[in-house]
């Protein structure tokens, strides 16, 4: 048996299957994105294991997607389009495909409208849209119209005040790594000692450990390219890890799991009259950069955004050594707020090199 590859790039097998009542012979149709998943479709439909697409439901088709990707995209992607299967789009979850019109989609955008943000429903369309692509079944889904963005009223509080609840806290390290670093919570419980560079100015941010299914599961690449990046670290902040108790360099920097890193940030804001999410400290870090004059594209690249769906980005190339310069900037900031900080232990400021050697 063989798959010829597609237009599309995905592979194709194409079985007889008998002939109709005019005697016009019947041709079964396979399409995978990997050559042996197309074949195993075709083998499974000879054993009688397979769906016929004229059957299959809107639900069928997402979880035929999403099986012929669960090696191939990321836990955390998957554990998505999981959520998405399970809990989006549900008014048209039973349709079948080949009869589903476009209206059908547009009824059940409205629904979710209801309930949803625009980002969710924007989500589950495209996963729609390509899990009817790999069953070649097409309608018009450009023409359905998603709820408007709602506006984000919440105003993050002053950097200065976040700064004085998080000092001397039992999450320090954590919260600073992603406000002054702007980490994601991912990449803060990924880091390992051997990130810091020997003479310990520097540290990579080159894994991330998710939280999957009742556990963690760590990924030796970051959410995306523009993620994989070495940072100066600030010397406040690695007097402060290199304390820490370790045994090896291969030890985590930050050992606490997910749910309990959330809950211990949520309840000290709030003990503190601050309502913000672990992830909001991104948005001080770009709140700050943008405050101090510091270019966009620089503070895209520093922050580990591609696209400006986050940060607005500019496609021109930056410099390491204006990297690093801007960096040095950021650090000088934080450091005046953090020597103002009369919890700060005044021994360890005594430690600290504010301006690095390069």
């Amino acid at each position: 048996m063989k798959a010829n590859k597609t237009k599309s790039g995905n592979y194709r097998v194409q079985l007889s299957a008998g002939y109709d009542a005019n005697g016009k012979r019947i041709i079964k149709s396979f399409t995978a994105p990997e050559a042996w998943q197309a074949i195993k479709m075709a083998e499974d439909y000879k054993k009688g294991l397979v769906v016929e697409p004229k059957k299959m439901t809107v639900r069928d088709a997402f979880e035929y997607y999403i099986a012929s990707r669960n090696n191939i995209l990321s836990p955390s992607t998957i554990k998505g389009y999981n959520t998405i299967k399970n809990s989006r789009l549900q008014a048209i979850r039973d349709f079948q495909i080949d009869n589903l019109k476009t209206s059908d989609v547009q009824m059940a955008v409205n629904i979710d409208a209801q309930t949803l943000s625009r980002k969710s429903i924007k989500s589950a369309v495209a996963l729609l849209k390509s899990a009817l692509s790999l069953q070649e079944i097409n309608i018009n889904i450009d023409k359905i119209t998603l709820p408007a963005q709602r506006p984000n009223k919440k105003d993050i509080p002053p950097v200065e005040k976040v700064l004085n609840v998080i000092i001397g806290s039992d999450i320090e390290i954590p919260c600073l790594l992603a406000m002054w670093l702007s980490l994601r919570i991912s990449e803060v419980r990924g880091l390992k000692f051997k990130d810091i560079s020997d003479d310990g100015k520097y540290i990579s941010i080159r894994r991330t450990k998710l939280a999957l299914n009742n556990g963690d599961v760590v990924r030796e690449i970051n959410k995306t390219e523009e993620s994989t990046r070495t940072n100066l670290l600030p010397q406040y902040l690695y007097k402060k890890i290199i304390i820490l108790p370790h045994s090896s360099s291969e030890d985590f920097i930050v050992n606490i799991n997910y749910s309990s890193l959330r809950s211990r940030f949520k309840n000290l804001m709030s003990k503190n009259g601050l309502d913000i999410t672990f992830h909001s400290l991104r948005h001080e870090f770009a709140t700050t950069l943008n405050d101090l004059g510091i270019p966009s594209e620089y503070i895209q690249k520093l922050g580990g955004w591609s696209t400006d769906n986050v940060m607005k980005s500019v496609y021109t190339h930056t410099t390491k050594s204006k990297e690093e310069t801007y960096q040095q900037n950021i650090n000088d900031f934080f450091m005046a707020l953090i020597e103002k900080n009369e919890k700060v232990d005044n021994d360890l400021l005594k430690k600290v090199t504010v301006k690095s050697d390069s």
